[in-house]
């Protein structure tokens, strides 16, 4: 309810001049009060602030374990097609090939279950600020808040490497053993997020057929470039 008038004296000045200050004073009074009821219904009923745009996608995720020579971890990243078919968009062309750390094995990162890859502009202060997120280079990487060395990225897959991903082409989702022995897999869906041109995620979305694997508590890989 509105606010009570607060009588005002009139300090000697006769009625005339105290209904005139009484006036002013319920004037002020309803006014303040008014302004108050204003504030509370635009913050009540006002829509907030949009938040941040971020698109989604799914993408086809497949990392490589080698067990011996070269045991760098190797991440392909590449199209996923239609949910109906279930497959690749082209299972040749990969939009991100990756050769992450030595240092970084494939327990480590299912031990974490995250990894974070960071660009930083001022390795080619010439280059656009906003070129393509991912066909940056190479990329500082971090494990459980630590660095543990650079990532570097390749165009394609060696010819080895496109043989073993066209031996997993029937899988869609899963972890174990190549033939041979020598590679170790994981291989599935990933939801990809884009929040912004300096900042892109990719989650594990499926869990069935991987438990076991060494990755059931999850699997995210953020990206983003810094100054």
């Amino acid at each position: 309810m509105p606010p009570a008038v607060v009588p005002v004296e009139d300090g000697g000045a006769g009625e005339a001049a105290g209904v005139e200050v009484t006036y002013y004073s319920c004037h002020v009074a309803w006014l303040a009060w008014w302004n108050h009821v204003r504030c509370v219904l635009a913050s009540t009923f006002l829509p907030c602030p949009p938040a941040p745009t971020t698109k989604s996608a799914i993408v086809r995720g497949t990392l490589f374990v080698p067990s011996a020579g070269d045991r760098r971890v190797r991440l392909f990243l590449q199209e996923h097609g239609p949910a109906a078919t279930d497959q690749p968009v082209d299972h040749d062309e990969h939009f991100l090939v990756l050769d992450l750390p030595a240092g970084l094995g494939g327990a480590d990162i299912a031990a974490a279950g995250r990894i974070v890859l960071e660009y930083q502009r001022q390795w080619a202060p010439n280059a656009s600020p906003r070129g393509a997120l991912l066909d940056s280079p190479k990329w500082l990487v971090y494990c459980k808040g630590t660095r543990v060395g650079y990532a570097t990225r390749r165009e394609r897959p060696s010819d080895a490497e496109g043989w073993l991903l066209e031996k997993l082409r029937a899988v869609t989702s899963g972890a174990g053993r190549l033939p041979g022995g020598g590679v170790e897999y994981l291989r599935g869906r990933f939801e990809r997020i884009v929040a912004s041109p300096d900042a892109e995620s990719f989650h594990l979305t499926e869990w069935p057929g991987v438990h076991g694997g060494g990755f059931d508590g999850g699997l995210s890989i953020f990206f983003h470039r810094v100054c």
